[in-house]
């Protein structure tokens, strides 16, 4: 069997939309001038690994902004896949680097397309400037919870098991890889720790809702849509994007709200980012699933 490398790179743009530079390095072992990319460590997500890879190859730290193309390419005796991601700063702040890139710089776009070294990074250089930048919302499902067959008390105090908690403390990372910057949940306990550790990382708020819990769901499904209903208005005004946790049984009403269906049903920790236009209609949906 063939393996797979798995790997993760972003188009680093700045400037604006008539004078936009992309971040480019320069590595002496190929002697070529391409997009910062890297190989996914295990239980890493992907995002992450762009984010990461960028500030080990050039100093900067970014967020992400949406998904660009996948390109597949045989290396030796395996075969190489690289997500490609739209990104942009999260800091105007440059660290050190690693030893990987002898050079970093910004070229304007134009450059880029006419001198970047690989066909597909270039192609990426296009897709990044053509295609429109929607905005992210995050639906996650709970991280994994105790069975409630194993649990005494009120199932809205129900808690995390101890791989739930490894999902909480690796979902924090990916929220971190886009720049989450307002949080909401059910009320419900394991629907809150499943945000917590980002929240503490990030220094927000959870704002918790009880109509969005199973129990007022199943009362009152239409509390779930109100609710929905303010945090759309909210993610519509907001400079960075909403994530919200929910619970199995609730995430339909949420996406029904969202106007959009995932093909499958979310596992515990897993995250559906729906994409929406100006007009908050839904144009894209990208389900990324627990690494843990």
């Amino acid at each position: 069997m063939t393996k797979i490398v798995n790997a993760s790179g972003a188009v680093v743009l700045r400037g604006k939309r008539n004078h936009r530079e992309v971040l480019v390095v320069h590595r002496p072992s190929y002697d070529d001038w391409s997009l910062p990319k890297g190989k996914m460590l295990p239980d890493e997500y992907l995002p992450v690994t762009a984010v990461r890879e960028v500030q080990e190859e050039t100093g900067h730290a970014i967020r992400l902004v949406r998904r660009l193309n996948t390109a597949r390419y045989p290396i030796n005796s395996h075969i190489k896949v690289v997500q490609w991601w739209l990104a942009e700063l999260a800091s105007n702040e440059v660290v050190g680097h690693d030893k990987e890139a002898d050079k970093v710089e910004w070229w304007p776009t134009s450059k880029a397309i006419r001198e970047l070294s690989y066909d597909d990074d270039v192609g990426n250089v296009v897709q990044a400037l053509r295609e429109p930048v929607p905005t992210p919302l995050f639906i996650v499902r709970h991280a994994k919870a105790m069975n409630r067959k194993q649990w005494q008390g009120r199932d809205a105090d129900r808690r995390l098991t101890e791989r739930g908690r490894r999902q909480a403390k690796a979902l924090s990372g990916l929220l971190q890889a886009f720049g989450v910057g307002e949080l909401a949940s059910s009320s419900s306990t394991r629907c809150m720790k499943t945000l917590t550790p980002y929240a503490h990382r990030a220094g927000l708020d959870i704002r918790a809702f009880e109509s969005l819990s199973e129990e007022a769901a199943a009362k009152n499904p239409q509390g779930v849509l109100q609710a929905m209903s303010k945090l759309i208005k909210l993610a519509h005004k907001a400079d960075r994007p909403l994530a919200i946790c929910g619970h199995r049984p609730v995430l339909p009403a949420i996406f029904d709200a969202l106007g959009v269906k995932p093909n499958h049903t979310l596992r515990p920790g897993e995250v559906a980012i729906v994409y929406v236009d100006p007009a908050m209609q839904p144009v894209d949906i990208l389900c990324i699933a627990p690494r843990l």
